[in-house]
């Protein structure tokens, strides 16, 4: 018989039905499956991705051990997300080397590590280096066969899932909503693993989620000196969350951004296609999502905020 799901499961229902996607993906537990090139505007399993970072993944049973190994990416970013079955993240790693995981540190039986590393979405040459750096990670874990999904009533879970959404809709950003089960807050979590399944904590990662509530026209925003430790970007979402091809970029990031003479970055959201840099186009209900990658302590506790958007 099918489980009903609701808020008390839904976190769990969610995630096992992750696990179910990633490793299909895959060809079964315990391999890996490299997202080669940024996220396909055709192809994304997952609500508000970004196109800063190739994803790897592998979904692995733990209760016996496992291992990681890391490569040394020098100065790009890197970081390895281990993510459990209710949707905590016991930790993220990030130096080289070997890195055991145990199911009594990480809470459940299954979890999915995922490496995150920096790429110039629009570098063919950048690309290809972080495609050798995915196939330097090392994954020591059982080569099982399909993820053991347990059965969920798919009404009462898609009733949950769209009403944890619209409550979503009203939340500028999701501190504490992504990490251990000791550091999140339980309402921020549940909003956040239906809203954005696979977020980084906010000590590796801050999000800032804006809604302007403006019709398409143009708009602009300037940033300068962004306390941060590895990098920031812009991405703009269509009204369910999805990036959409359009006459202009889908994101912007400080490492590929064009910068203005005073150092500073302007973002551009649509306007008219005039040759004006770091130009995002823009389509019905649009909305973004602002990623400040290792965020410095003003960013988390909120003394330093990103500059809103306003009219070009």
């Amino acid at each position: 018989m099918a489980e009903h799901v609701n808020v008390d499961d839904f976190a769990r229902a969610e995630t096992n039905r992750m696990f179910a996607a990633l490793s299909g993906q895959a060809g079964g537990t315990g391999k890996w499956v490299h997202n080669r090139v940024p996220t396909p505007l055709e192809n994304q399993p997952v609500i508000r991705q970004n196109r800063d970072t190739l994803y790897s993944m592998a979904v692995i049973d733990v209760s016996d051990g496992a291992s990681i190994t890391i490569p040394d990416a020098g100065d790009r970013y890197l970081s390895v997300m281990v993510v459990n079955q209710d949707h905590y993240i016991p930790v993220v790693l990030r130096e080289p080397g070997e890195h055991r995981l145990h199911a009594d540190e990480l809470g459940t039986q299954w979890v999915v590590v995922v490496p995150r590393l920096l790429v110039n979405p629009d570098d063919e040459a950048d690309v290809a280096a972080v495609n050798a750096l995915q196939d330097a990670f090392v994954l020591d874990a059982p080569d099982g066969g399909p993820f053991p999904l347990p059965e969920y009533d798919d009404t009462s879970f898609t009733e949950t899932r769209n009403a944890l959404l619209a409550l979503a809709r009203g939340v500028s950003g999701f501190a504490r909503a992504f990490g251990r089960a000791d550091e999140v807050d339980p309402v921020h979590h549940l909003l956040g693993t239906a809203a954005g399944w696979g977020g980084l904590p906010s000590s590796e990662a801050f999000y800032v989620n804006v809604e302007p509530k403006l019709p398409v026209g143009a708009y602009a925003l300037t940033v300068r000196d962004v306390p941060v430790d590895a990098f920031w970007s812009v991405t703009v979402y269509n009204a369910d969350g999805f990036m959409e091809a359009t006459d202009g970029l889908v994101s912007v990031n400080s490492v590929t951004a064009t910068p203005n003479d005073d150092g500073s970055t302007t973002v551009n959201f649509g306007g008219p296609d005039d040759g004006r840099p770091n130009r995002i186009g823009l389509m019905d209900g649009w909305n973004y999502i602002v990623r400040l990658y290792r965020p410095r302590p003003e960013v988390v506790d909120g003394t330093w905020t990103f500059p809103e958007v306003a009219p070009a």
